[in-house]
């Protein structure tokens, strides 16, 4: 019931898509890009700022496997 539902939403939504007449300006692709960057560069800061929770956690994980052995 539920799926034959959403198909049906699906159908009527997207199916009739005509055409957009969309442009994209140099600054879109700019923009995305910054986001791209941004993304990418708040990962490592992240990875960074966390690194030594990240190596502890794991230098005891395996302490604990080969402990248990």
């Amino acid at each position: 019931m539920v799926m034959s539902i959403v198909i049906t939403v699906f159908v009527v939504l997207f199916v009739p898509i005509k055409e957009a007449y969309a442009y994209l300006d140099p600054g879109t692709g700019s923009f995305l890009l910054q986001i791209t960057l941004a993304s990418i560069l708040t990962l490592f800061v992240g990875i960074r700022s966390f690194w030594s929770n990240i190596k502890e956690f794991f230098i005891n994980k395996f302490k604990k496997e080969n402990k248990d052995e």
